[in-house]
């Protein structure tokens, strides 16, 4: 940029003082022209508009001299002058129209119509209707009152409609009725749209004039192209482009615009002026660039890439060529993309995953039918005894839900996980004593050792009640205990049962949902408890610790299952990357 302006500082200034001074004089007979405009806008144009709209008010106007029309709108009725016969009403609202008419200082009017707050005809006054009309439709007549339901029934409302009935352009002049507080309907009044367009183009004498009139919400209502009416009004755009002239109507808010061409031999004499400028400046400026864009690109290109990191794009990169301060630049600007990137990709959605399966792993194992069993063994137990177990039971149960309730602890000690199930099987043993066996050995130097939580329970209590309680042996015995394997650095825990075990079609099932096949059995299995509490323990453990880990499970039918669960024997560098 510095070379750029001492280039248009050493040989522009010249030029631009010649190319000055035949700007001004082109810029005087512009601004003449200007203001000659604006004296026959704001004066006559404007003065005429508000004639006509004011002959267009007093015209609906005349529809208050009749109260009793007014008042069976506001009811909604059909309109009987002094409770006399429909040939009456008819005809009294058929001379109140024939004088708005004829009392109407506008000639060129088509129809004047009434339309109720229902949407229906109310009485209608045609001074031309053509061979093809049939009617008011009343698709039409709503439209209408939608209209002035659009506009909070304030103002009254100027609509072109390029077709109609009447088989010509018409404008519309709709006047929003109200009686008493009260908002009763419409009065429509049709006039040529011809003789409205002609009204006002007699003002139009300037090169590509265009007389443009917007309403209060900008939305334009007359313009010397049709095909621009009803559309939104974009008066900056328009104004730096041609010379424009805005006038506030006096009523209604209304602006009028007059948007016109500068004569095209003074544009002409302009642009040669400007064009001579332009070359000189081009020639310097393709100069100069050549010497800077070989810096500046790389600080666009790194530019625009930092745009794409800012919408969400982390897939954004930028090329290094060089080894200097841009080509560090850019290569830090590539590292900080990729991290952002892996963090966003990894990291964050892992984590979100983790909260959905942990959360739905704790709500599959609350078990209301647990609750109310053992809510009875404790009453039964109360009632026979009277009863120093029923505190026992109670704190078990309490340890138990304290434990489940604490969500935010993903990694616990090994010795926090076997106290969660000893009060789980002291209230089983309780429920089912002198049935079940059950041994628990944990040797004391792995019990300091971190496991996911609650990874033990739904698989004990899928083998307690999936597999022991149905089995019709004798002796029914549960053992849980942990291995570690030092040489792999994994940690084993076993539950085994000798229960009634699981079918093979069913380990197939179960096994196809651990690796991830959709068949159609896994939606229901989805709905067993069964394959919940064993689902959820493979998608929690493989979160957390990875593909390498879960759940492996043998079983034989009639003789009993084991269940085998592999985790880490180091969890201390999973918990330092912030998985847990």
């Amino acid at each position: 940029m510095k070379i750029v302006m001492a280039m248009l500082v050493t040989t522009g200034i010249p030029i631009a003082i010649l190319a000055g001074i035949i700007l001004y004089q082109v810029a005087q007979t512009i601004s003449k022209d200007a203001d000659q405009a604006q004296s026959r806008i704001a004066q006559d144009m404007k003065s005429r508009i508000e004639d006509y709209d004011q002959d267009l008010y007093e015209t609906a106007y005349r529809v208050y001299y009749n109260f009793d029309l007014l008042e069976s709108l506001r009811r909604n009725e059909d309109y009987q002058p002094d409770n006399s016969r429909n040939y009456d009403a008819f005809r009294d609202t058929r001379d109140l129209f024939w004088g708005m008419y004829y009392n109407s200082k506008l000639k060129n009017i088509l129809g004047i119509y009434l339309i109720n707050s229902k949407g229906e005809s109310a009485g209608s006054f045609f001074s031309y209707i053509p061979v093809t009309y049939s009617g008011l439709d009343p698709g039409y007549l709503h439209s209408l009152l939608d209209t002035a339901v659009q506009s909070n029934w304030e103002a009254p409302q100027l609509q072109y409609r390029e077709q109609s009935f009447y088989d010509q352009p018409i404008y519309q002049y709709i006047v929003p009725l109200q009686y008493r507080g009260e908002h009763v309907g419409l009065l429509v009044i049709d006039v040529q749209g011809d003789s409205f367009q002609q009204l006002i183009e007699k003002y139009n004498t300037y090169y590509k004039g265009q007389v443009i009139i917007a309403d209060a919400a900008e939305r334009i209502v007359y313009h010397t192209d049709v095909n621009q009416i009803s559309t939104k009004l974009e008066e900056d755009k328009v104004a730096a482009h041609r010379m424009l002239v805005s006038v506030n109507l006096t009523k209604h808010d209304w602006k009028l615009l007059y948007v016109y061409t500068v004569n095209p031999s003074l544009i002409l004499f302009r642009n040669v002026a400007i064009a001579v400028i332009i070359i000189a400046i081009i020639l310097m400026v393709a100069f100069s660039l050549s010497l800077s864009f070989g810096i500046t690109k790389p600080i666009v290109l790194l530019h625009r890439n930092m745009g794409r990191i800012q919408l969400g794009d982390y897939t954004a990169r930028t090329d290094v060529h060089s080894q200097d301060e841009i080509g560090f630049l850019g290569n830090q600007f590539n590292q900080m993309a990729e991290q952002i990137e892996y963090l966003i990709d990894h990291d964050l959605k892992l984590q979100l995953v983790n909260k959905e399966v942990q959360i739905q792993a704790l709500q599959a194992q609350i078990s209301p039918h647990f609750l109310h069993n053992t809510l009875q063994t404790m009453s039964n137990i109360a009632v026979i005894q009277n009863a120093p177990e029923v505190k026992i039971i109670c704190k078990s149960l309490s340890n138990m839900y304290r434990y489940n309730m604490n969500i935010e602890e993903e990694w616990v000690q090994l010795k926090d996980e076997i106290r969660h199930i000893r009060n789980y099987l002291y209230i089983i043993n309780k429920r089912y004593p002198e049935i079940l066996t059950i041994h628990l050995r944990v040797d004391i130097e792995l019990q300091q050792l971190k496991v996911p939580k609650l990874i033990l329970q739904p698989i004990i209590e899928n083998a307690i009640d999936h597999g022991l309680i149905p089995s019709r042996r004798s002796k029914k015995l549960l053992k849980v205990y942990v291995k570690q394997d030092i040489c792999d650095q994994v940690l084993r825990i076993y539950v085994v049962d000798n229960g009634v075990g699981i079918t093979e079609t069913r380990q197939a099932s179960v096994k196809a949902q651990f690796e991830g096949h959709d068949t159609r059995l896994e939606r229901h299995l989805q709905e067993t408890s069964h394959s919940i509490g064993l689902h959820n323990v493979q998608s929690r453990i493989q979160l957390l610790c990875g593909k390498a880990y879960g759940v492996r499970f043998v079983s034989r039918k009639d003789s009993g299952t084991v269940v085998v669960i592999e985790l880490p024997l180091h969890t201390d560098t999973i918990e330092e990357r912030g998985i847990s």
